[in-house]
């Protein structure tokens, strides 16, 4: 990792968790981040997940697969799971990894971006 990886939990009330992700999510970053969106989706009362990418200007395969880690965490508890505010080159990567379909399924207009 070159840079600096955050991660922030915000709760936008009635059940929306906001997590809001800055840096590059490569293999440094990737576990702590799948863990974070896991327990992010097992909060009391929470039924939409938004992950705000709009700080990511990178996004390796492990930055995958800890988005679909959290994907699954969240169908595990029937919340809906939705990537916001995408880059060019992070929607380039999930194309390429043909994941895109799976991880952008889950978009809701009811929900803020």
């Amino acid at each position: 990792m070159t840079g600096l990886f955050t991660m922030r939990k915000h709760d936008e009330g009635a059940g929306v968790v906001r997590i809001l992700v800055g840096g590059e999510v490569d293999s440094d970053a990737s576990a702590a981040l799948g863990l974070f969106i896991a327990n992010a989706t097992e909060q009391h009362g929470v039924r939409a997940l938004i992950v705000d990418l709009e700080r990511v200007p990178l996004l390796t395969a492990a930055g995958i697969r800890s988005l679909l880690t959290g994907h699954e965490a969240a169908a595990r508890v029937g919340c809906s799971y939705q990537l916001v505010n995408i880059r060019e080159g992070v929607m380039d990567v999930l194309q390429a990894a043909g994941v895109e379909g799976l991880l952008l399924a889950g978009r809701d207009a009811s929900v803020p971006r």
